[in-house]
C-alpha cells in the first residue's frame, strides 16, 4: 500500500505511522526527536508517569459520562424531587460500576427543617391573537419559568414596558392600579425591571429574554430569576430566547395587538443537601491527602452541561483510571487519601464539612473543577488555573504550573528554538493529546490570582484553611443558559484535563522521594516568576511615588511588600513537608531552596534600599534608613489569635455567626470605632491561622491589600472577636 504513494507522500505517511505505533495521540515516552525531555517540558513527575496517565485517562469516557449525566435537561419527577436525585444515584451506579466499593451517597438536612426550595412542573406561553400559537413550553424549553414566579394561568394582552428611569418608576409603585395594565403582561428587558412597580400597576405576568450574547446565539435562554412571593399582582414571570422576545416587540411596535396566555405549576419541596463522596484509600490515612470537588448541584432547577456536569465527569473519568491502575498494579496505592465530592455548590461542601469534623484538617489541597469540559475554540476560551490565595500559600502551584506547561508545549505549535517536532516538518503538535471524536483544538492555558465563585472558596476559607485552586474554561458562551448542553463539550478537552488532574492529584497524594527537589525547583521557579511579575515592580513603584516627605515611609511599604512575597514562596515551600515521606533527603531538598529564597530576600532588600538612595538623591534627600520595628510592634507580637473551636471547621460566615450578632447588638459602636473596612477585616481573618501573631497579620494583610492598617485598630478588631467567641488569643489581651 505504502508504495502506491509518491516517494514525498510516503515519507509522511511512514511519519504518521510511526506516530500512532508510538502512542503519540495519547502521549509518548519523550517528545519525538529528543533523547530525553527539554527543561521546558520538566514536570516533577517522571516521563514514565505521564505517559501512563496519557495513555489511561479517556476524554470519550468522561464525554460518554456527561451525556449519560447531562444529555438534556429534563422535568424532574415528583419522586425524585422528594427523594434522591437521578443525578445522585446515577453518578453512585457508575461509581459502583466501575468496581470501586468507598463510594457513598451523603444527604443532609438543612439548618432549617422546614426549608423548600420552589420547583416548576408545568410551564408554557401562548399567542392567542393574532394568532393561536405555542411559543414555549416547559421540558423543551428548560429556563421558561422564572425562579420566584407562583402557580397561576394569565391571558391578557401584552404591553411593551421600556426600561423605566427612577422617576418613572416612583411615579407607577406611587400611582397604584392603572386600568391600561390591570391584567396585563410586560414585555420587559430584563429580569431585573422594577418588579414592584409593575406590580402596583397591575401587571399580572412578565416576559423578558435573557442571553449572554444575543447576537451569538439568539435562541440561547438564561436561567433567571424574579421574585413575586410578595407581589400583589405578578404572578409569573417567563423567560424566552432573544429572537422569540425581538419578534413579539416587532408585532407589538407595529401596533398590533397581541394576546398572551402565560401558565405555570410551581410546588415547593422539602429543601436538603445530597452529594457523593468516594475516595481512594492511601495507606498512610493519617496523613494530609487530596480531595477533588465539582459541583453536582447548583440548585435544583438549573441544568448543565459544562457548568459543571462536565467537572464531575472528568473527575469520575480520574477516579476510574486512578483506580484501575492501582488495581492493575502500573500504580502503588497512594500513600494518602484521594477524595472525590460532588456536592451542592458551596452550600454543601461548606456542609459536607461542617457534618465531618476534623475532615479538612486532613487535607493538603482542594482540586476544584468547574467549567472544564469546553471546546476551547468553540467557546473562545482559555483553560485557566485560580491559584491558592497568598494567606494559603501551596505547593500546588508550582506543580500544576508545570504540568500545565507540558500540555501546551506538546499540543500547541510553539515557535521556539527547543520546541520538538512531531513529524518531519510542517505545523503539527508535537505530542498531541486528543480523542478521535474530539476536537483537534491547541491547548492553551492561563494562571491568575485566586479567585471565588466555586467551592474552592469553602477550603480557603480561614475557618477551615485548606489551600485550593480552581481549574476552569473561559469565557463560556453559553454559561448559565438552557443551551449548555453536552455538543459545548469536547472529548480531547476533557482528555487533557482529566491528564492534568490525574498527574497533579497523584503527585500530592504519592509523593516520592526522588520527585521531591524537583517539585521543590518547580515550586521555586513558579515564585521566582511570580515574585517578579507581580510584587517587585508594585514595591518599586512606591519609591517612584515618593516625595521628600513619604520616601521613608514608602520605603517602608515595599520592604513589606516583598517580606510578604518572599515569606508566601517560601510557605509554599514548606507546605510540600506536609505531603513528603519526611525522609534527610527529602528534608535537605526543600531545605536547600528554602536558603535559596532566604538569599533572594536579603537581595530583594538590599535592591529596594539601593533604589531608595538613587530616590533620595533625586529628592535632595539623605539615603533613607533601613525600617526598624514600630514602637508598638513588640507589644502585638506576642499574642497569637486562632479561631475559636466552636467556629473552626463548623462556622464559615461571621456575620452569621449567632453570638457575633449579638455582641453587636449589645455594643452597637464596636465595630464602627474599630474604623476598617469589610475588604479589611477580611484580609484580617484570612491571616489568623493560629502561628501569625497580632503584627504579623496587619503586615501581611497591608501587604497584599497595599494599605497601611493601624497595629492599634487592628489589634481592637481582633480582640472584638475574641469578647464574641469567634476568635480565641493566646498570651492574653493585647490592648
Amino acid at each position: 500500500m505504502i508504495n502506491a504513494f509518491p516517494r514525498a507522500s510516503r515519507v509522511v505517511l511512514v511519519a504518521v505511522l510511526a506516530l500512532f505505533a508510538g502512542g503519540g495521540f495519547a502521549g509518548q515516552s519523550q517528545p519525538p526527536g529528543q533523547a530525553r525531555p527539554s527543561p521546558a517540558f520538566k514536570t516533577p513527575l517522571p516521563q514514565d508517569l505521564l505517559t501512563l496517565f496519557a495513555n489511561e485517562v479517556s476524554g470519550q469516557f468522561a464525554f460518554n459520562n456527561l451525556l449519560r449525566l447531562a444529555g438534556a435537561p429534563w422535568v424532574r419527577d415528583v419522586r425524585e424531587l422528594k427523594e434522591t436525585m437521578s443525578e445522585t444515584l446515577l453518578l453512585h451506579d457508575l461509581v459502583r460500576g466501575y468496581g470501586i466499593e468507598t463510594v457513598k451517597i451523603e444527604k443532609y438536612p438543612p439548618a432549617n427543617l422546614a426549608a423548600t426550595f420552589d420547583y416548576p412542573l408545568e410551564g408554557e406561553l401562548w399567542t392567542l391573537e393574532p394568532e393561536k400559537r405555542l411559543v414555549a413550553r416547559l421540558g423543551a424549553d428548560a429556563a421558561l419559568v422564572m425562579r420566584g414566579s407562583k402557580t397561576a394561568d394569565v391571558t391578557g394582552e401584552l404591553v411593551y414596558m421600556g426600561p423605566l428611569t427612577a422617576e418613572e418608576a416612583k411615579a407607577m409603585r406611587e400611582g397604584g392600579r392603572q386600568d391600561r395594565y390591570a391584567g396585563r403582561l410586560a414585555l420587559v428587558w430584563s429580569a431585573g425591571s422594577d418588579l414592584a412597580a409593575l406590580d402596583a400597576a397591575g401587571f399580572e405576568g412578565i416576559v423578558t429574554f435573557s442571553a449572554q450574547d444575543r447576537y451569538f446565539d439568539p435562541d440561547q435562554v438564561l436561567y433567571a430569576g424574579a421574585s413575586m412571593e410578595a407581589m400583589k399582582n405578578l404572578k409569573v414571570g417567563l423567560a424566552v430566547s432573544w429572537r422569540q422576545w425581538s419578534e413579539l416587540l416587532e408585532i407589538v411596535e407595529g401596533n398590533r395587538k397581541v394576546v398572551l396566555r402565560a401558565k405555570a405549576r410551581v410546588e415547593k419541596f422539602p429543601d436538603r443537601f445530597e452529594m457523593i463522596h468516594a475516595w481512594i484509600p492511601g495507606t498512610e490515612p493519617q496523613g494530609k491527602g487530596v480531595i477533588f470537588t465539582s459541583h453536582l448541584y447548583e440548585g435544583y432547577l438549573k441544568r448543565g452541561a459544562n457548568d459543571s456536569m462536565g467537572g464531575v465527569a472528568v473527575q469520575l473519568e480520574i477516579l476510574r483510571a486512578l483506580d484501575a491502575l492501582i488495581k492493575g498494579g502500573a500504580l502503588p496505592r497512594p500513600r494518602r487519601t484521594i477524595h472525590f465530592l460532588w456536592p451542592n455548590e458551596i452550600s454543601g461542601t461548606y456542609e459536607f464539612t461542617k457534618r465531618n469534623p476534623g475532615f479538612a484538617e486532613g487535607l493538603a489541597i482542594n482540586i476544584n473543577m468547574d467549567m472544564v469540559s469546553e471546546a476551547l475554540r468553540k467557546n473562545n476560551a482559555v483553560f485557566t488555573m485560580s491559584e491558592c490565595p497568598g494567606h494559603l500559600p501551596s505547593f500546588f502551584d508550582g506543580l500544576a504550573a508545570s504540568v500545565l506547561n507540558y500540555v501546551w508545549r506538546t499540543n500547541d505549535i510553539v515557535y521556539l528554538p527547543d520546541s520538538p517536532r512531531g513529524l518531519l516538518r510542517g505545523q503539527l503538535f508535537p505530542n498531541p493529546m486528543w480523542e478521535k471524536n474530539g476536537s483537534k483544538d491547541a491547548f492553551r492555558f492561563f494562571i491568575h490570582r485566586a479567585t471565588g465563585g466555586s467551592d474552592h472558596v469553602c477550603f480557603n476559607n480561614p475557618a477551615v484553611g485548606v489551600p485550593g485552586i480552581e481549574f476552569f474554561s473561559w469565557p463560556d458562551q453559553w454559561y448559565h443558559a438552557d443551551t449548555d448542553l453536552p455538543d459545548k463539550a469536547d472529548p480531547t478537552a476533557m482528555k487533557r484535563v482529566a491528564f492534568i488532574g490525574a498527574a497533579t492529584g497523584w503527585a500530592s497524594a504519592a509523593l516520592a522521594d526522588d520527585w521531591v527537589a524537583a517539585l521543590a525547583d518547580a515550586v521555586s521557579q513558579f515564585g521566582y516568576r511570580r515574585v517578579a511579575e507581580r510584587d517587585l515592580g508594585r514595591a518599586m513603584a512606591k519609591l517612584d511615588g515618593a516625595t521628600a516627605e513619604t520616601l521613608a515611609a514608602e520605603t517602608a511599604r515595599a520592604q513589606n511588600i516583598l517580606r510578604f512575597a518572599v515569606k508566601r514562596e517560601a510557605g509554599a515551600l514548606r507546605s510540600i513537608e506536609a505531603i513528603a515521606t519526611g525522609s534527610p533527603a527529602a528534608r535537605t531538598a526543600v531545605a536547600d531552596r528554602l536558603r535559596q529564597w532566604e538569599l533572594y530576600g536579603e537581595g530583594l532588600k538590599s535592591q529596594v534600599m539601593g533604589y531608595a538612595a538613587v530616590r533620595a538623591k533625586s529628592l535632595g534627600l539623605k539615603p533613607p534608613s533601613a525600617p526598624g520595628p514600630e514602637a508598638l510592634r513588640a507589644k502585638y507580637s506576642g499574642a497569637v489569635p486562632a479561631f475559636a473551636p466552636e467556629v473552626k471547621g463548623r462556622e464559615f460566615n461571621l456575620g452569621r455567626f449567632g453570638p457575633y450578632q449579638q455582641y453587636l447588638k449589645d455594643h452597637p459602636e464596636a465595630l464602627k470605632a474599630v474604623g476598617l473596612t469589610p475588604a479589611q477585616t477580611a484580609a484580617l481573618l484570612n491571616f489568623t491561622n493560629g502561628r501569625n501573631s497580632v503584627a504579623d497579620i496587619r503586615d501581611d494583610a497591608s501587604a497584599e491589600l497595599d494599605a497601611d492598617l493601624p497595629l492599634q485598630a487592628v489589634a481592637a478588631y481582633l480582640e472584638l472577636l475574641a469578647a464574641a467567641g469567634y476568635l480565641t488569643i493566646s498570651g492574653g489581651r493585647v490592648r
